[in-house]
């Protein structure tokens, strides 16, 4: 009976002696969205959730591992009287989803600054 865990133990060890390393590293992708490009999307993000004052924006970071996007960029408010903090998931230069923000989001930990003015395009 005590061969079973540790035959178990081994099948296990085999199976990570094949397994690329450099399969689950995580991407590095070096085209950081810009704020200023996004700034528009993220106006129309702040009236679709009916955020109240002006929108603050946190800095562009790498999203969590279970995101459905590679960056995440964190909104909320300028008005005191309205607390909600949104999670804004950004691939290819696009929101692609936005939620109430999770822990798993840390935009608790966020500093946040007024949304620049939106770049035009051409």
């Amino acid at each position: 009976m005590r061969l079973s865990p540790v035959f178990a133990g081994l099948i296990l060890a085999g199976c990570s002696l094949g397994a690329d390393p450099g399969a689950f590293a995580p991407l590095d992708s070096p085209n950081v969205p810009s704020i200023a490009a996004l700034a528009g999307k993220i106006a129309d993000t702040f009236k679709l959730v009916k955020l109240t004052g002006y929108p603050r924006v946190s800095e562009v970071r790498k999203a969590p591992v279970s995101a459905l996007g590679d960056w995440i960029v964190c909104l909320r408010s300028d008005a005191e009287s309205d607390p909600r903090v949104y999670a804004l998931l950004i691939q290819n230069s696009d929101i692609v989803d936005y939620r109430l923000a999770l822990i798993i989001d840390g935009c608790a930990n966020e500093r946040f600054g007024p949304l620049p003015t939106p770049k035009l395009v051409k």
